[in-house]
């Protein structure tokens, strides 16, 4: 995951307000539980020494929060003297409501929540008709778009063709038209193959799940690949027919996605693995922390289970510096504690390395470790 959505969290140099909020809408009083539960996190912010008028523009964000769909979901805001800094809605509620004031962000339920729902295609169609929806990273009930698609169909055509004499006619017999239909049905998929590549280009898809008829659908990925167009493609049931079809069609894809994320995680961790075994990756924060000072870090990879963690250093003036000890700074006197994976994650932004959650096997675990640009000549001591 590129880090670069999070910069904003960082243009103040006050403390930032960082709020993690169930906003549910999954019963008919979840708007007063909502209200409760921000309430308290106020006070604790206000007691933790927040401004009001930060607080206030916290609220407002809140509220703006509380008209959004049925259904689970959560919100993630940051907030510094009076300032909106970024407001985000989660895919899913946060594992506790919580909110810190602290001298950097503090992000990392956020960009667990983002790893775990990414931008993708969706796809139903039939040999003449297809509808192409395309979703982006930002949880959503509804698509950023939706198109849909007519192509030709067989209808008013001869496709039986005239037969001389001694000649077979039908599709058993020799006639110009006889594979027309095939042709047209490839046709229509090379055209329906543009508005996907169109979509996928839109949102940045990094997935495409497709529905409907199986010629179709094989007509479709073959337009796909000659194109260059190297995404997965997945299938999933459902398609057109109707809006039961077309509403099996989105939850199918909706699994489907949760699967491929998980694979996806899974990939990232047997890179990891394997480069551990090839001094090209680091495990435990011990380990970590002097790769991320020093910008080696290609990939950090942090657990979403954070209970407990240890606090460590950080500067004011040199966000990529991170240490358990204030004296390996660049200035010890000035030096702030804050949690690990808020300080480990504003030094892979600083640096410009990636992020991916530690899951096991789509369950959150916990776990500090790093994929290195090159590899660590100095881990056994060469």
């Amino acid at each position: 995951m590129d880090l670069g959505f999070l910069r904003p969290l960082y243009e103040s140099d006050a403390p930032v307000a960082s709020v993690h909020l169930d906003t549910s809408r999954d019963r008919t009083d979840a708007g007063k539980e909502l209200e409760l539960r921000w309430r308290h996190l106020r006070e604790d912010l206000s007691s933790q020494g927040a401004d009001k008028t930060t607080l206030d523009v916290l609220e407002e964000a809140v509220r703006e929060s509380s008209s959004r769909a049925f259904g689970d979901h959560g919100q993630s805001l940051f907030a510094s003297e009076g300032r909106l800094l970024g407001a985000y809605t989660l895919s899913e509620p946060p594992q506790q409501n919580r909110a810190r004031l602290m001298p950097v962000p503090d992000p990392l339920p956020l960009v667990t929540d983002r790893g775990r729902y990414l931008p993708y295609v969706l796809v139903a169609l039939d040999r003449v008709n297809a509808k192409v929806f395309s979703y982006t990273a930002k949880p959503s009930t509804k698509p950023v778009s939706e198109q849909e698609f007519s192509g030709a169909n067989l209808r008013n055509i001869d496709t039986m063709g005239r037969g001389g004499p001694g000649v077979l006619s039908g599709y058993n017999g020799r006639f110009d038209g006889k594979h027309f239909p095939r042709e047209t049905w490839r046709e229509n998929a090379s055209r329906i193959a543009q508005h996907v590549r169109d979509a996928v280009a839109e949102v940045n898809a990094k997935v495409i799940f497709v529905g409907g008829d199986e010629e179709a659908i094989a007509f479709l990925r073959d337009n796909l690949g000659e194109r260059k167009l190297t995404i997965p493609i997945r299938l999933v049931s459902g398609g057109r027919g109707g809006p039961d079809a077309e509403e099996r069609l989105h939850e199918a894809a909706e699994e489907a996605l949760r699967d491929f994320v998980i694979d996806s995680h899974d990939d990232v961790l047997a890179d990891y693995q394997q480069k551990l075994a090839n001094d090209q990756a680091v495990h435990d924060v011990k380990e970590t922390l002097p790769m991320l000072s020093e910008a080696r870090v290609q990939t950090l990879l942090l657990g979403a289970e954070r209970d407990g963690e240890p606090e460590l250093w950080g500067s004011p003036h040199e966000p990529i510096l991170v240490a358990d000890d204030p004296a390996n700074l660049d200035d010890a006197d000035a030096a702030f504690r804050a949690p690990a994976s808020a300080l480990m994650l504003r030094s892979a932004l600083a640096s410009g390395a990636g992020f991916s959650e530690l899951l096991d096997h789509g369950h959150t675990s916990e776990g500090t470790c790093a994929i290195l640009r090159f590899p660590n000549t100095e881990q056994h001591g060469a």
